[in-house]
């Protein structure tokens, strides 16, 4: 078999290339290998539009059930033709394979009522994660999932022969846990209900972009019952420019679904973008903020985002230059089972004097005794193009501000806190003054420092401290942290734990400056001397130079390095990892041009 066939991600453009990989009947390497992990079914690109995808019931009889190693299946740019594929075939063929992720981009699926009479009793699928998207093309009205959605629920609302022992088993998509909607028009929010029903084992729901719908108002009769709404969902997140792209009618037209349903009073995660302010400023804010309190009772993490998108034209400077400083904040009074709460903060015009008192505004209503993690994100705004927009954090305000943060902080109804992340992204070095160090920052929050819980510290061009990554919460951990000079950060001569294994977990990374650093102690509590250090520094001009960067290096006896190479952000950094510590140096090139996402490292 050829080198290319034998990667991690297979491209299937047409019938051709599927029937030109071989197959092994003899028991042999082609027969051992349990092929990619990805594979992408193609029918067109930007130029040609969407076309036929035969190709895809050529790979459903020919390699689904022999290559089981593979877990995520694409079909992109696609038209679904009755005459090209027996659907019915192909989703047998499909439901004895290994797929538990499929992502479906930008298709249209013309099936009539004929076609899905035809379908037959199917079999369970194992699929755990349902992409469906369109390509951005901004606020307009754009072709709709109706009929992947009719398709879905028919098939799973069909009358059987025999009773299922449960009404998980009427769908043949009773595994699906996890599904993400981008761009996508429904006619109505009935539509949108009936495809919840079709997936009885969701359990998170992610919108990202758009998600609207032509005709507004919902009526609970409705919902289809059997199977009903899944009872088991309970992590909403509406992200990726939700709040611009989207209407506010139709999200008024969502959060009524989860309020009329009963769904809100089950969610325990929310991941919401308001606007830049964290205050009630217009119908989409109210509508996110009355879906926060419908959830007081259930609710334990909380995250604000008020990033902007990177693709913003209409209205954008009405989000970036307003101030509406007289709205209220979002009111989270009434979630007395709080347990996370993340604030990511983007500068604009309207806060970017009083960046710690939004933040405060905020903290200053939380009534839960049970909060127990809290985190702070300060970003840079940049917007290249047409606006030309880029706001810088004011450093030297922010850190005068920070007493405030360390005044809230300190009420009673934190008593509970174990962890306090604050994170500040700023572009440029220009504005540092004497204040540009971890240490600084730390000295401004001085009864959190006391208390042991302030875990972490990025400064400038990206530093994170003292920090594990909690898959249970989806966030950073705070770890017990111990100050050092950065030119006392080095290697331990007795270190020999290899990275891949952190860089394949997600295990977070402990940051540094170049002038200060952070070494975490290890779980018994033991501290490393510098004086049993190797050197082990990187300049920070080296995540710039336009010479290749070695991917793999070793410092001191043993100690695994790993140099990552200039991403699409124009990042590079420094990892070595020692069992329970991990030092990470990372530096963002001055003429990056990318935007800062929330979440990632860069």
């Amino acid at each position: 078999m050829a080198r290319e066939c034998l990667g991690a991600a297979r491209y299937f453009w047409d019938v051709e290339e599927v029937e030109h990989i071989k197959v092994d009947d003899s028991g042999g390497r082609l027969r051992r290998w349990g092929g990619p992990q990805v594979v992408k079914i193609i029918g067109g690109n930007r130029k040609d539009g969407r076309r036929p995808i035969p190709h895809l019931a050529t790979f459903a009889s020919r390699l689904a059930g022999r290559w089981l190693r593979v877990k995520e299946l694409w079909i992109e740019n696609a038209v679904w033709r009755t005459q090209d594929l027996d659907l019915d075939a192909v989703l047998r063929d499909l439901a004895i394979s290994s797929i538990t992720e499929l992502y479906i981009t930008n298709i249209t699926n013309p099936f009539d009522a004929g076609t899905i009479s035809r379908f037959h009793l199917l079999p369970h699928t194992q699929l755990e994660t349902l992409h469906l998207s369109h390509e951005y093309v901004g606020r307009k009205l754009r072709p709709t999932f109706a009929e992947l959605a009719d398709l879905m629920a028919a098939i799973s609302n069909r009358r059987c022969p025999v009773a299922p022992a449960s009404l998980a088993q009427v769908s043949p998509w009773s595994t699906v846990r996890d599904l993400t909607l981008s761009y996508v028009t429904f006619p109505s929010v009935t539509t949108f209900a009936r495809l919840l029903c079709a997936l009885p084992a969701l359990e998170s729901i992610h919108l990202g972009g758009s998600c609207a719908f032509v005709k507004h108002g919902f009526d609970l009769r409705s919902v289809p019952v059997p199977p009903g709404l899944p009872l088991q969902l309970a992590d909403v997140q509406l992200t990726n420019g939700f709040s611009i792209y989207s209407d506010p009618c139709s999200v008024t037209d969502l959060v009524e679904l989860f309020i009329a349903t009963g769904l809100g009073k089950k969610l325990r995660r929310i991941n919401a973008c308001p606007s830049p302010i964290f205050r009630v400023a217009n119908e989409v804010d109210v509508a996110l903020n009355r879906l926060i309190k419908h959830s007081a009772q259930s609710l334990h993490h909380l995250s604000l985002d008020s990033s902007l998108p990177y693709r913003i034209s209409d209205g954008a400077d009405e989000w970036v230059h307003a101030d509406r400083s007289a709205t209220p904040y979002f009111d989270v009074s009434e979630n007395t089972r709080l347990k996370h709460l993340d604030l990511k903060v983007y500068v604009a015009h309207g806060i970017i004097s009083h960046l710690c008192a939004l933040v405060a505004g905020i903290l200053s209503q939380v009534t839960s005794t049970h909060i127990s993690s809290i985190q702070v994100d300060y970003r840079h705004y940049r917007h290249p193009g047409e606006l030309d927009v880029e706001l810088d954090v004011d450093l030297g305000r922010l850190m005068d501000g920070l007493s405030q943060l360390d005044a809230v902080l300190s009420r009673p109804i934190f008593n509970s806190l174990t962890d306090v992340i604050v994170c500040v992204r700023a572009m440029h070095s220009s504005n540092v003054r004497d204040e540009d160090s971890a240490h600084e920052l730390r000295l401004r929050l001085p009864t959190l420092d006391a208390r042991g819980i302030l875990g972490c510290v990025s400064f400038v061009l990206l530093t994170r401290v003292g920090l594990d990554w909690d898959k249970s919460i989806l966030g950073w951990r705070r770890r017990r942290i111990e100050r050092v000079a950065a030119q006392d950060a080095m290697v331990p001569d007795n270190a020999g734990t290899n990275v891949d294994n952190d860089m394949h977990t997600n295990n977070a990374t402990i940051g540094a400056t170049p002038h200060a650093a952070e070494v975490v102690a290890h779980d018994d509590g033991q501290r490393h001397s510098s004086s049993h250090l190797e050197d082990a520094q990187v300049p920070a001009a080296s995540a710039c130079d336009d010479e290749p960067v070695p991917q793999r290096a070793t410092a001191g006896w043993g100690t695994s390095v790993v140099i990552f190479p200039p991403d699409d952000h124009g990042t590079s950094g420094l990892l070595v990892d020692e069992g329970a510590m991990k030092l990470i140096y990372m530096h963002q090139c001055a003429d990056d041009e990318s935007p800062a996402y929330p979440g990632s490292l860069v």
